[in-house]
């Protein structure tokens, strides 16, 4: 990619790469450790959860937006940006749609069959940002 787009492309790299790592964190050992906190401790640690993996996460899904509309808009027509594209939009429904009302319901107490849908439906975003970062390298 030539000249300005180069940025927005490296920019693009790190921040697919860096969703790729922490939604396998996410996926193998943080949601399935939800069973793992007590019932009686579980509110206050799913709380402290959220409010710290928000302030990580929501900053790169907004940025990983920006750029991919920008790979969309400043460069030709491709395969691989157009399905990058299209796994964003999975992902953000993914997650507001089945991710963020399991959350909901896990606030007023441990639940493990919510758990257990939390970890099943998650393999959604783990898959697409998995696919994501491996397309951002392929268009390289």
């Amino acid at each position: 990619m030539a000249g300005d787009v180069s940025h927005l492309y490296t920019l693009n790299i790190a921040v697919s790469w860096g969703l790729f790592v922490l939604i396998w964190l996410v996926q193998i050992i943080i949601y399935p450790g939800f069973r793992r906190i007590r019932s009686g401790d579980f509110v206050t640690y799913h709380r402290w959860y959220v409010r710290r993996i928000s302030v990580i996460v929501l900053p790169l899904m907004i940025c990983e937006v920006v750029m991919t509309l920008g790979w969309l808009t400043q460069t030709k027509f491709s395969l691989y940006s157009s399905v990058s594209a299209f796994l964003v939009v999975v992902i953000w429904l993914s997650t507001f749609r089945l991710q963020v009302p399991i959350h909901k319901r896990l606030q007023s107490g441990k639940d493990n069959a919510c758990i257990d849908r939390l970890v099943t439906t998650n393999w959604i975003r783990t898959m697409a940002w998995s696919l994501k970062a491996a397309f951002v390298i392929l268009a390289a």
